[in-house]
């Protein structure tokens, strides 16, 4: 059995670093999930940010040194476009903590143009701040909470005021809507960001979830197919005794008429249990080993049943399968999916199965259909061999249902990837 494949290393890195308080060593820069969200934060505050300036000068009258902050409004655009070109590459942990000081540097430069702390908006400041403590590492987070705190520090005491022609009491009335308006904007780029990281963390913790239970079940798959090829080479020598005592045997009585229907039937069951056994040989090598070339899926489904006819030859399967069917790999995974079905149906009503196969949405369908007791009975076989029938398609991106049949009996419907071994 092949281990758990690890969950994808770009979005690994991405929940694994949101989701620890010190990033792995190995993840050397933010995922690209990561990076896009950051880009769409950082466009929303450079759009709110022109927006409110354009209102300041429109609606309040206020006399803005237009050049200069045209000039850092264009500083901002350019360090987003970079981050933007920058984007697939990567951006490591230095780069990261640069874009949003340099995000900072904007907005306290904006505010010092603006009337300095008592501009209502002086607050955006924790915008970088709080996209920092996500993103980076404690001492580059910590270092840009430094950064923010001395920028605010110094528009304490550097700003240049803003000159609007408004009486006292509407001006306090503008400041405080202000900033009410300044937390609802702040408010919304918080909840939208730390909202996608709390969706990337159920994502992880959902994908964290099905990787365990599929290593569990590959763990129990193991311990099975480590006991059948044990059991496989330790039938291996017996079995060879006995193929030497019935030749023996049906060598010494060739001429009796009583003896020879009864040696000749254990010769054919001695015949289908080495063949039980070279199968299992061969599942103990490289799948790739023995994978033979694509057939047409009609061709492969006359020799699988013709294959399975030899060891059940009282059996009869009605196949309703066009000759139009897509190609299929010609992999013993499937092969021995298909014989589980087969064999499940053939102990519930021998001369009752039907295979039906079609494809449809690039996947083959094969719908096996016996006229058992159903799902409620206590037909012998639907048991491990299911089990693991059920795990080899999922392995290959396929799944495996059972259902009552109409009438009587069980449909078992296995869906398989035309792609699937390839």
């Amino acid at each position: 059995m092949c281990s758990v494949r690890p969950l994808q290393d770009q979005r690994s890195g991405q929940l694994r670093f949101l989701g620890s308080t010190t990033p792995p060593a190995a993840v050397a820069h933010a995922p690209e999930a990561a990076i896009r969200l950051l880009l769409w934060v950082r466009a929303a505050l450079l759009s709110g940010e022109t927006v409110l300036l354009v209102l300041a000068d429109v609606w309040l009258g206020a006399r803005l040194p237009w050049p200069s902050l045209g000039a850092l409004l264009g500083l901002h655009l350019a360090a987003l476009l970079w981050g933007l070109g920058r984007r697939r590459l990567g951006l490591s942990q230095t780069a990261t903590a640069l874009q949003l000081a340099i995000d900072a540097a904007v907005l306290a430069a904006l505010v010092y143009f603006t009337g300095g702390y008592a501009n209502p908006f002086i607050s955006l400041l924790l915008v970088p701040l709080i996209l920092g403590a996500v993103l980076l590492t404690p001492a580059l987070a910590w270092a840009l909470a430094a950064w923010v705190a001395t920028l605010y520090t110094l528009l304490m005491s550097h700003y240049h005021p803003l000159a609007v022609q408004l009486p006292d009491a509407t001006a306090v009335d503008l400041h405080l809507r202000g900033m009410w308006l300044n937390f609802l904007l702040t408010a919304a780029l918080v909840a939208a960001f730390t909202g996608a990281l709390a969706a990337a963390l159920r994502r992880r913790d959902a994908e964290l979830a099905a990787a365990r239970e599929q290593r569990l079940r590959d763990e129990q798959l193991f311990a099975l197919g480590l006991q059948a090829a044990t059991a496989a080479h330790e039938l291996a020598t017996p079995l060879a005794s006995v193929r030497l005592t019935l030749d023996e045997l049906r060598a010494d009585y060739a001429g009796d008429d009583e003896l020879v229907p009864s040696l000749g039937l254990m010769h054919g069951q001695l015949q289908r249990v080495e063949a039980v056994l070279a199968r299992l040989a061969e599942a103990a090598r490289a799948r790739e080993a023995y994978a033979g070339p694509p057939l047409p899926a009609r061709r492969w489904i006359d020799r699988c049943v013709e294959r399975w006819g030899l060891m059940h030859p009282q059996a009869r399967v009605t196949i309703n399968a066009p000759e139009t069917l897509p190609t299929v790999e010609d992999d013993p995974m499937l092969e021995a999916v298909l014989m589980t079905l087969l064999n499940n149906a053939q102990a519930a009503s021998p001369a009752g199965i039907s295979l039906t196969a079609s494809a449809e949405s690039g996947r083959l369908r094969l719908e096996v259909a016996d006229a058992g007791p159903g799902l409620g009975g206590k037909a012998p076989g639907w048991g491990v061999g299911l089990d693991l029938a059920r795990a080899a398609l999922e392995r290959l991106g396929g799944r495996l249902t059972l259902a009552e049949r109409a009438g009587g009996g069980v449909l078992a419907r296995a869906e398989i990837p035309l792609e699937a071994g390839r």
